[in-house]
C-alpha cells in the first residue's frame, strides 16, 4: 500500500492506474437493478440512488464506478467496501468501521481529501 505522501503526489491517472491485487473482471450484461432511483449504466444494485456505472451494489448514494459495495456515499472506483464516505479508489474495506476521506485506502484529512479531489477534476476538466 502507498503511503499517504505519496498518494498525494499521485496524479489522476496514476491513481487509476495504481495496481490492485484483487482488480474484478466485472461482466455487466443482462443484469438487473431493483429499488434505485436516479442512477444510469449500472448492474445489478438494489436500494441505490443517483449513481453511475456501479455493478453489485446496495443502499449507495452519489457514487461511481464502484463494485461490490455497501452503505456507501460519494464514493468513486471503489471496490468491496462498505460504510464508506468520499472515499476514492479504494478496496476491500469492510471490517464494520466507518471510512472517510480515503484514497487508495490512505486515511487523508478533510483538508487533504477535498484538495486531492479538485486536482483529480481539474486534470480531468484540461484533458
Amino acid at each position: 500500500m502507498k503511503t499517504k505522501k505519496e498518494i498525494l503526489k499521485m496524479s489522476k491517472d496514476e491513481l487509476h492506474n495504481y495496481k490492485w491485487d484483487d482488480d474484478l473482471d466485472l461482466n455487466k450484461e443482462n443484469s438487473s437493478c431493483f429499488n434505485c432511483s436516479n442512477c444510469s449504466d449500472c448492474s445489478n444494485c438494489f436500494d441505490c440512488s443517483n449513481c453511475f456505472d456501479c455493478f453489485n451494489c446496495f443502499n449507495c448514494s452519489d457514487c461511481s464506478n464502484c463494485s461490490n459495495c455497501f452503505d456507501c456515499f460519494d464514493c468513486s472506483d471503489c471496490s468491496d467496501c462498505s460504510n464508506c464516505f468520499d472515499c476514492f479508489d479504494c478496496r476491500n474495506l469492510k471490517d464494520g468501521k466507518k471510512h472517510q476521506y480515503k484514497i487508495c485506502n490512505v486515511q487523508l484529512t478533510k483538508k487533504e481529501y477535498e484538495k486531492k479531489m479538485k486536482e483529480i477534476a481539474g486534470e480531468k476538466e484540461s484533458k
